[in-house]
């Protein structure tokens, strides 16, 4: 019996040291959020990671402990990027103080790729806000890399890989709130839309909640949601061409699911509000403020749009 006590006090110890420091006189401290800072290099805007700096190899010793990324930052930082049993390490990149929130930037490795993600920390508490994935080496079959600029507009830049050289596919600028809530400002697509094709650029996010998906109204209108952060938040895109072309509107946000079925979207900088019914395989929009900073003057974002089905779905069906 003494044995198993033993064994339990040990294993216990063991996983207590796990979050813990060194003092340097043989001690040991719980880790702190400013000890788990200090290990990011320090860096001032404007900052800039390209997607073949994720490919240097990371020394083993500075690897980050896995706990500390889930009580510090989130336990879901990877999310959607990997596989549901894939072994994933992280190392510390930078930290860079900004104008509306902090940032820490942390890289991400597994079997399937390379990632990096910038993650927002309030800048009053420290504490971690939300998370963007900003870098890529290429694991999807594009490559991704960041710059935030000294007003804090943050680029992702997407190429595509044609033999030995990349073609830059698009642009993406955005905003970030004080809550790290980030807002899609522009989109710069190298690759433009044939006639009677819509760019979308929320196209390679993830879709795995039951109302993400692309849903449509004729050629040119299209309501495009994906995942958000949690299964209480969905980003969103909204295009339309009406009246042969002379009323056009685009806006893109991240919205909150609300009860029944129901989901909203208020912009911070605007009185612009847009409401989302969501039933089985399509979705009702209908403006709750004044949204004309993002369309003409004779027309609104509302409407009710079909849900398109998924191309994997389809290539099945020509099978």
């Amino acid at each position: 019996m003494k044995r198993y006590l033993l064994l339990l006090l040990a294993i216990g110890v063991l996983a207590a040291c796990k979050s813990k420091k060194s003092t340097g006189n043989g001690r040991v401290e719980p880790m702190t959020l400013e000890d788990f800072r200090d290990l990011f290099t320090a860096t001032e805007l404007p900052y800039k990671l390209q997607s073949d700096s994720l490919m240097r190899k990371q020394p083993d010793s500075l690897a980050l402990d896995t706990a500390d990324i889930h009580q510090f930052l989130t336990d879901t930082l990877t999310k959607g990027d990997f596989g549901k049993n894939e072994k994933v390490r992280f190392w510390p990149l930078q930290r860079i103080k900004g104008n509306v929130v902090d940032y820490l930037v942390v890289r991400a490795a597994g079997k399937s790729g390379t990632v990096a993600y910038l993650c927002f920390m309030d800048k009053k508490k420290g504490h971690f806000l939300k998370r963007i994935r900003v870098a890529d080496n290429g694991s999807n079959g594009t490559f991704t890399s960041v710059n935030i600029d000294n007003k804090n507009v943050i680029k992702l830049t997407t190429e595509v890989p044609h033999g030995d050289t990349r073609d830059v596919q698009r642009e993406d600028f955005y905003g970030v709130g004080a809550d790290g809530t980030t807002t899609l400002i522009m989109t710069n697509s190298t690759s433009p839309s044939k006639p009677g094709e819509i760019y979308n650029p929320l196209d390679t996010l993830p879709r795995k909640h039951k109302f993400s998906g692309d849903y449509m109204s004729g050629d040119m209108s299209l309501v495009s949601i994906r995942d958000g952060e949690d299964g209480k938040t969905f980003q969103f895109f909204i295009t339309f061409t009406k009246d042969n072309g002379n009323c056009k509107g685009e806006v893109s946000g991240v919205g909150q699911y609300l009860a029944g079925n129901r989901g909203e979207y208020k912009d911070k900088g605007s009185s612009c509000g847009i409401s989302f019914q969501f039933s089985t395989g399509r979705v009702s929009i209908h403006e709750i403020g004044g949204c004309g900073a993002y369309r003409g003057i004779k027309c609104f974002f509302e409407g009710n749009f079909a849900k398109k089905a998924e191309k994997k779905t389809e290539k099945k069906k020509k099978k």
